[in-house]
C-alpha cells in the first residue's frame, strides 16, 4: 500500500505540471512560432491553418491551399505567415499555360520562382502546332506575383535559332498577360529564363 502524499510533494508536483504546461503552450510562453499546413487563402491578405489565422508578411506573396509554412505568434495572440518551405523542386512553381502552348520537350519546364518580392521564370513554350503568332498571349500570370499596377515589363527573351539575332520581346502587363511579340519569322519556341522583376 502507497504512502500518501504530503501536501509538499502534492504542491511540488503541482508546480512540476504548470512548468511543463507552460513550456508547451504559446498562451503561457508568450511569444512562438511553429510549422503549419494553409487550410484556406482568404482575400485580405491573410491565410487560414486550421484554427489559426495568420496574416501574410511580404515574403509569402503567393500563399496556396496545402503550404507548408512558418507561422509566428506574437505575446499579444497576433499571428503572422512567413512564407512556405522549400520543396525538393527548389521552390519552382509550374506556370499554366494559355490553351494551344505547351512545353515543346527540351530545357527546363515553364515554371517560376518568388523570392521575397522578386519573380523570376524559367523554362521554353511553343504552340501545340505552327508557330506563336505576332501579340499573341501565351500564359496568364498569378494575380499576386504580377508586376505593380500601372507597370508592363518587356523582355528581350530567346527563341528558336532560326533567325538572327534569336531574341524577340516578351511582355508582362499589369492584368498578368504574358505576350510575345515578332512581327516577321515567328518563332517555334521562346524561353522564359532571365525573365525578372520585383512585385513591389
Amino acid at each position: 500500500m502507497s504512502t500518501p502524499a504530503s501536501p509538499q510533494q502534492l504542491a511540488a508536483a503541482i508546480r512540476g505540471a504548470a512548468v511543463t504546461a507552460g513550456e508547451t503552450a504559446p498562451v503561457v510562453r508568450g511569444a512562438d512560432w511553429r510549422l503549419a499546413t494553409v487550410t484556406a487563402v482568404n482575400s485580405n491578405g491573410t491565410v487560414d491553418c486550421g484554427e489559426i489565422r495568420a496574416r501574410r508578411l511580404p515574403s509569402y506573396p503567393a500563399p496556396a491551399t496545402g503550404d507548408v509554412i512558418v507561422v509566428t505568434r506574437s505575446s499579444s495572440g497576433n499571428w503572422a505567415a512567413a512564407g512556405r518551405l522549400e520543396s525538393s523542386g527548389a521552390g519552382w512553381t509550374s506556370l499554366t499555360l494559355a490553351s494551344g502552348y505547351v512545353w515543346p520537350g527540351h530545357g527546363y519546364s515553364p515554371a517560376y520562382l518568388v523570392q521575397g518580392r522578386q519573380v523570376t521564370f524559367r523554362g521554353r513554350v511553343g504552340p501545340s502546332s505552327g508557330t506563336i503568332a505576332n501579340g499573341a498571349t501565351i500564359a496568364t500570370i498569378p494575380a499576386a506575383i504580377r508586376p505593380p499596377a500601372g507597370v508592363e515589363a518587356g523582355f528581350a527573351v530567346a527563341r528558336d535559332s532560326g533567325v538572327n539575332p534569336a531574341v524577340i520581346r516578351a511582355e508582362i502587363t499589369d492584368t498578368g498577360t504574358l505576350r510575345i511579340y515578332e512581327t516577321a519569322s515567328q518563332p517555334s519556341w521562346i524561353a522564359l529564363d532571365g525573365i525578372s522583376y520585383w512585385t513591389i
